[in-house]
């Protein structure tokens, strides 16, 4: 440990002769808790001020209140750590325990925050300097989205480090870009038709099931065969699969068990006897047996698929976003909505508080009604093609 010396400091001009800067030593305690005195170096003040001139004395005035702080018998040595340094235990302790999803995600970010802040103590780093890289970021042209999400890392960041004593205080929410809100993607039931129509075998079953039920792809990828009772007239939803990965759902409301059309149990069964005869345990899989990557699986699939048929380009939520808007028209109560589609709350405080058990007769109707709409569809499409051919 360092005999701590009286501190007197010292004031000077910057290279250009335009700043008085001052000097003195503190001690710190560095990463593994051991104490140790730094040199710090800090900006005071410009030489001239409109038409006044700071002289070195005054200068020396500007720096007391530093040097009585790092006099004060009160004063404590803190931790020193640099944002490299830290955004690795971070990463390591923290955001381990996040879902993989997640994890992608925040690395992303990481990697951005790292080269805005690399080497530099925790503590020098403030708010105007996560507001100048929101700044710099938003004339990159960053999405809003994008920057709200990389303020939510920095965030999470500064109150694990706040908890560990490397700064003293988390930072403010900068000034962020307006976000606004665009109209969700979804596809019409015309649309959804089209798609049915020119797939077959899994595909068809997929398609239908994304269509009918709403479920996340992930929450589709992640269905194992145990998941579907042997009459194939429901499904549960317990774990969801990202890149391969398996983890629990979204949210606890994204565990749920969903009543299925006579319709699609069929298809839904078929499915099951072929996944069977290849030995395979999840709905939807690779050759390899592993479960479907959703990713890959609408870049090879699903967009040349739209793109065949003429349709607008959108991912697999469009089908969940079609679900919500037929339930609606077809007047299924919002509850059951919700229940289906596993959110947590309707956003109304009767029906969130007092609106009961789920109502296992309404989803099977809800259920019916989706069902028997997509095939009254497709059979009206299909007689309308073997029209024209008769013609």
């Amino acid at each position: 440990m360092h005999r701590k010396r009286y501190q007197k400091g010292s004031v000077y001009l910057s290279v250009t002769g335009s700043t008085w800067m001052g000097a003195y030593s503190e001690y710190v305690l560095d990463s593994d808790g051991v104490e140790k005195r730094v040199r710090k170096q800090i900006t005071l003040s410009p030489v001239r001020t409109g038409d006044t001139k700071i002289t070195k004395r005054e200068a020396l005035r500007l720096l007391q209140p530093h040097l009585d702080r790092a006099n004060s018998g009160a004063t404590v040595a803190h931790k020193v750590i640099t944002f490299d340094t830290f955004s690795e235990v971070w990463e390591r302790d923290y955001l381990s325990l996040q879902k993989p999803a997640t994890q992608s995600a925040m690395r992303s970010y990481l990697k951005r925050l790292r080269a805005a802040f690399g080497s530099r103590d925790m503590r020098s780093i403030n708010a105007g300097d996560v507001q100048r890289l929101i700044a710099r970021s938003t004339a990159e042209g960053l999405a809003p989205k994008t920057l709200r999400l990389m303020w939510g890392a920095i965030s999470q960041i500064w109150q694990a480090a706040h908890t560990q004593q490397y700064v003293d205080a988390v930072l403010p929410k900068p000034k962020l870009p307006r976000n606004p809100k665009k109209k969700a993607r979804f596809f019409t039931l015309s649309e959804v038709v089209n798609i049915l129509t020119a797939s077959d075998g899994e595909h068809r079953v997929f398609y239908w099931l994304m269509a009918e039920t709403g479920l996340r792809a992930g929450e589709v990828a992640g269905l194992r065969l145990c998941d579907i009772p042997g009459d194939g007239d429901r499904l549960t939803v317990n774990q969801s699969v990202w890149h391969g990965k398996e983890q629990t759902p979204k949210t606890d409301n994204a565990v749920r068990t969903i009543a299925l059309s006579p319709q699609l149990a069929a298809m839904v069964r078929d499915q099951i006897t072929r996944q069977r005869s290849k030995e395979h345990g999840h709905l939807f899989t690779a050759e390899t047996g592993s479960p479907w990557d959703m990713n890959v699986h609408r870049r090879r699939k699903l967009t040349p698929l739209l793109k065949r048929l003429g349709i607008r380009q959108a991912g697999f939520h469009a089908f969940r976003h079609f679900n919500v808007s037929l339930l609606d028209a077809l007047r299924v109560p919002l509850k059951t909505i919700q229940e289906r589609i596993g959110h947590a709350l309707t956003g109304s405080f009767t029906l969130d508080v007092y609106g009961g058990k789920p109502d296992w007769s309404r989803n099977v109707e809800a259920a019916r009604a989706v069902g028997a709409e997509l095939n009254c569809y497709l059979n009206a499409h299909s007689n309308q093609v073997g029209s024209l051919i008769a013609a």
